[in-house]
C-alpha cells in the first residue's frame, strides 16, 4: 500500500495501480526505456495491473519478465467500459490509474486518482482534462508512486 497525505489532511490509501499500455507505458508496442525496472520496483509496493487492447500484439512479451504484473488484454470494441469495470472491481477508492487515450476516460472517472501521460504517441485532450495529474513520460508517471511526495507537491491546495 502507498499512502499519500496532503497538507489539508486529505489522505489516499492506494492498493492498486492500473496502467494503460500503448502510449502510456509503451511506444509502438515496446516498453519505454527504464519502465521495466521501475515496474519491477513498483510491484513490491502495490498491486499493478496493465489493461490493453494490445494494438501491436507485443504487451505479453514485453511484460512477461516483470513478475507480479497482472496483464489483462481487453476485447476490442468496448475498451472504455471494460477498463471502467476493471477499476470498479479493484475498488475505485484505493485505485490510481494511468492512461493517455480516449478509451481511458471512463476509468479516469472511476479511480480515486487519474494520471494522464503525454508521451511520444500523444494524448487525447478530453482524457487530459479528466486527469488529476499530467506527466510527460511513463517514467515520471511511475515515479509519482515510488516517490509519493511528488504527488503531495502537485495535489496540495
Amino acid at each position: 500500500m502507498i499512502t499519500i497525505t496532503l497538507p489539508n489532511g486529505q489522505q489516499y490509501s492506494l492498493t492498486n495501480a492500473v496502467f494503460d499500455y500503448n502510449g502510456t507505458l509503451a511506444e509502438d508496442g515496446i516498453l519505454a526505456a527504464g519502465v521495466k525496472e521501475l515496474l519491477e520496483e513498483l510491484v513490491t509496493k502495490i498491486n499493478v495491473s496493465v489493461l490493453t487492447a494490445d494494438t501491436f500484439g507485443l504487451a505479453r512479451a514485453q511484460l512477461e519478465s516483470v513478475k507480479g504484473i497482472n496483464l489483462k488484454i481487453v476485447e476490442k470494441g468496448n475498451e472504455a467500459s471494460q477498463k471502467r469495470e476493471f477499476i470498479e472491481s479493484c475498488g475505485k477508492e484505493s485505485t490510481i490509474c494511468f492512461g493517455n487515450g480516449a478509451n481511458d476516460i471512463a476509468m479516469f472517472g472511476e479511480a480515486t486518482l487519474a494520471v494522464a501521460v503525454i508521451g511520444a504517441e500523444g494524448a487525447y485532450q478530453p482524457t487530459i482534462a479528466q486527469a488529476d495529474i499530467v506527466v510527460t513520460n511513463p517514467r515520471n508517471a511511475i515515479l509519482l508512486l515510488l516517490k509519493p511526495t511528488r504527488m503531495v507537491a502537485t495535489l496540495r491546495v
